[in-house]
């Protein structure tokens, strides 16, 4: 509609040149034409560069993710990479479903940002925040709908809900794990086996306490390899 409206603008501009005999009728509609074909211009520029006519929208959804760990493992493990040349965002590993094969892994972009929460409960949400631009009345889309940036994305917010009873940790972090955590004398040997055995009753009787105090374990070595 918009070109619509420029190119009347343009075609009367003209006609008021070519056809309009007394100067000062002729002049005045002359500029008020070229105004309106200049506004016209500078409302297109506006629409692409700063959405002009638009608003923002956002759309939230809140999925269950499940641990990318194995499903004998007590504890969930929920890993994070991070990527780029500053490291400040990080792709995320986890499996979509508790019945998946393979890892799910969401990588960032220039338009998305994440970051990881501490919650209460036992499970782990991926919570996504999804703002477009949207046309602010039926007019203004009716004006600037040739662009076809309607519902044009403009940024996604990933937030990872992780409980007490999940590990964050990187790939690297997953895969010395098992090293760090076997005991190398004997004393060690028969601390752990008594430890899994306490660790196993805890879990017939309160799983969640037993996750907990698993990844309570599992944090402080990690935290130990810094």
């Amino acid at each position: 509609m918009i070109i619509l409206i420029m190119a009347i603008f343009a075609i009367l501009a003209f006609w008021a040149n070519m056809v309009m005999k007394r100067p000062i009728l002729r002049y005045l509609v002359t500029i008020i034409m070229f105004a309106g074909l200049i506004a016209s211009v500078v409302a297109i520029v506006a629409n692409m560069h700063d959405h002009y006519g638009m608003k923002t929208e956002t759309t939230t959804v809140k999925k269950e993710i499940y641990s990318a760990g194995p499903a004998e493992q007590t504890f969930g493990v929920l890993l994070y990479q991070g990527v780029g040349s500053d490291g400040k965002e990080n792709a995320y590993i986890y499996k979509s479903s508790a019945t998946a094969s393979r890892v799910t892994v969401s990588k960032p972009d220039l338009k998305t940002s994440s970051r990881q929460v501490s919650v209460a409960g036992n499970k782990v949400y991926r919570i996504v925040k999804t703002t477009r631009y949207v046309y602010k009345t039926d007019l203004y889309r009716l004006l600037f709908g040739i662009a076809d940036n309607n519902h044009q994305l403009k940024n996604y917010h990933i937030v990872y809900q992780v409980p007490d009873t999940w590990v964050a940790m990187t790939p690297e972090q997953a895969k010395a794990l098992p090293a760090k955590m076997t005991p190398k004398s004997a004393e060690e040997k028969a601390a752990m086996a008594m430890q899994q055995q306490q660790l196993a009753a805890l879990a017939k009787t309160d799983p969640d306490k037993a996750a907990s105090l698993q990844a309570q374990q599992v944090k402080k070595i990690l935290n130990n390899q810094k």
